[in-house]
């Protein structure tokens, strides 16, 4: 398997996400994550919605690529049906480069068609799809005017396909470790267990060994993938007095899942 490591300009566009429009720089994306819930043989069509604000005409260029989130929660890119959960080999774009003119918008079709196989609505499946401003310049040399093209911006399309027959939703922690590069940092080691994509938060609760005194950490939230692992860290307050303490860290998938922890005994010196 070959990684690509693409080059964002913008990376804080691709965590907008759950944003129902990304403008910046010009550019606008609507919407920035399409859901599809298909059997096989199904096929569905949906559209994204591109603007450009700028004073000049705007050229875009649109391609598909594989991506992954870590163990910490940063996206991974990978060439288009690098990893085994890719949707990319069935999506199809009817268009891959467009002109707008300033002010105007266009639409793009994305259409994902599943094959005539059982296999192929067994799992979640995702891939993303990138719109990227391009520029033309002319560069006026001796021998003549040559053409380049110049990457301004691109923005990240979250693509998701999850068949309609998957249920499981199941979560574990497995442990709480102490960071040996941070002074009082500890992270919660949970993975998502069941079949669909969970939206979770984390936190930590320490109850001291001493009086009872109990501390909560604040909340964090972020999305699991399906059998995906995850450390959530977390930067114990400064002035947390020194001792022991009971530490739980729990992971929260939402109502339908039971609420899970794991206890450990940690020691502030």
């Amino acid at each position: 398997m070959t990684r690509t490591h693409l080059l964002i300009v913008f990376s804080a566009l691709l965590l907008a996400v759950s944003f129902n429009k990304t403008n910046a720089q010009n550019l606008g994306v609507q919407p920035t994550t399409l859901d599809f819930a298909l059997s096989s043989s199904q096929s569905e069509t949906q559209v994204i919605h591109l603007s450009n604000a700028s004073g000049k005409k705007a050229q875009f260029k649109l391609y598909i690529n594989d991506w992954m989130r870590d163990s910490t929660g940063g996206h991974t890119y990978y060439e288009a049906n690098s990893l085994p959960r890719s949707c990319a080999r069935w999506i199809t774009l009817s268009k891959n480069f467009i002109e707008i003119e300033p002010g105007q918008s266009t639409s793009v079709n994305v259409k994902l068609q599943l094959p005539d196989s059982p296999s192929a609505s067994t799992e979640m499946k995702w891939a993303m799809l990138f719109v990227e401003t391009v520029e033309e310049q002319d560069n006026s040399t001796t021998k003549g005017t040559a053409a380049t093209v110049k990457n301004l911006l691109r923005v990240g399309v979250h693509i998701y396909q999850t068949p309609p027959t998957l249920t499981k939703k199941q979560i574990a922690v497995y442990a709480i470790k102490k960071v040996p590069t941070a002074t009082n940092t500890y992270q919660v080691y949970c993975q998502n267990t069941g079949d669909l994509m969970l939206e979770c938060k984390s936190y930590l609760k320490l109850t001291s060994v001493t009086d009872g005194k109990e501390y909560k950490l604040d909340d964090v939230e972020f999305p699991m993938f399906p059998g995906q692992y995850r450390y959530v860290t977390f930067q114990l307050p400064a002035n947390l007095p020194k001792g022991k303490y009971s530490a739980l860290g729990f992971l929260d998938a939402g109502e339908e899942i039971p609420l899970e922890a794991k206890e450990s005994t940690i020691e502030i010196k």
